[in-house]
């Protein structure tokens, strides 16, 4: 089966299992194990900060920042898109007691006017904001230029907040972009990044910060149920995943595009500007039922999410080859 629901489904490569079952470990919660060591280390080498913390996902990642980030009655300024915010089980409400102050714009992503604009009065009737969070690349299929984010950044600081960076996919935007990791990254406080996404490996996203933050990252991961043991084998498919699917990402926005025209060829309604990574958003048409339009698929050995507010997300990634394009392109061919 060719599935398009998300790059979560990627499986390991041969490769990567055998990185995966010759990695050298120990008690990761000792702080002991040698491959999450290199990992941590070699993270926070390319991505320009002082320290890194393995966790078991991107949730994960996002919520020990706020909880490092914060104290109970603040609030944290974002916009309404984020994952922290619409896909996290409302977890910043429970776990760090604070408040979600939400921008809902046009443009889809917090900008520098925002900050300005949602900052608020200081005054005893309101949450007070320490937080923003920012995202790049966005939910949407966008890019973030990174000037613009930069700005954002600059802004909040100067309001004397600090900025996480959800960089779920910020490999894709690397490449995507042709900017380095560290100009997209900026001046930002915190990084999360996922491995299980574009970059195909199991399990585990990456947490990045201040020795400081880190330290206190560690502690609540441990509160979190996320200290675990041997863990360098999970944070072997990190390393291989960082040195060798970074490039070939570029492999699954080529294919994004071929299929965004192949979807606009055969008259269906496509949001070409949000095609920047490996995602296409796209309507059926008015004839077509959703439903019905989905089991059909598995007759091709295809597999498809179903839509929100009417668009259809389709995704490429390392298990998205020529052949499942193929396969799409038949599937389609056949959907009047």
């Amino acid at each position: 089966m060719f599935d398009f629901r998300s790059d979560t489904v990627t499986r390991p490569t041969k490769e990567m299992k055998n990185a995966m079952m010759n990695a050298v470990v120990g008690d990761d919660v000792y702080e002991d194990d040698p491959t999450i060591k290199a990992l941590e280390n070699y993270v926070a080498q390319i991505t320009g900060f002082e320290a890194s913390l393995f966790v078991l996902s991107g949730t994960m990642g996002n919520q020990l920042a706020v909880m490092c980030h914060t104290q109970k009655g603040e609030a944290v300024l974002m916009h309404s898109n984020v994952h922290v915010n619409q896909y996290e089980v409302g977890a910043i409400s429970l776990l760090s007691s604070v408040y979600p102050k939400l921008v809902h714009n046009e443009s889809g992503y917090l900008s520098a006017s925002d900050i300005i604009k949602y900052r608020g009065v200081d005054n005893i009737h309101f949450p007070k904001v320490s937080l923003v969070v920012v995202e790049n690349a966005l939910g949407d299929g966008r890019c973030l230029d990174s000037t613009i984010m930069n700005q954002t950044i600059q802004q909040a600081h100067d309001f004397g907040y600090k900025v996480h960076m959800d960089g779920a996919r910020i490999f894709n935007a690397k490449i995507a972009t042709n900017v380095s990791l560290k100009q997209l990254i900026g001046d930002a406080d915190s990084l999360m990044f996922c491995f299980s996404k574009g970059l195909g490996a199991p399990v585990g996203s990456m947490l990045c910060g201040s020795k400081e933050f880190i330290a206190q990252a560690r502690r609540y991961r441990k509160m979190l149920g996320g200290g675990i043991r041997q863990g360098g084998i999970l944070a072997a498919a990190g390393i291989y995943a960082l040195t060798h699917h970074v490039e070939r990402l570029k492999e699954d926005h080529q294919r994004a595009e071929i299929i965004a025209r192949m979807l606009q060829d055969l008259n269906y309604e496509v949001r070409i500007n949000h095609t920047d990574i490996n995602m296409v958003f796209f309507k059926l048409k008015e004839n077509q039922n959703e439903g019905e339009w989905i089991k059909n698929a598995t007759d091709f050995n295809l597999i498809f999410s179903s839509s929100t507010h009417g668009w259809l997300r389709l995704v490429t990634h390392i298990d998205i080859d020529d052949e499942a394009v193929m396969k799409l392109h038949q599937f389609l061919l056949t959907q009047k």
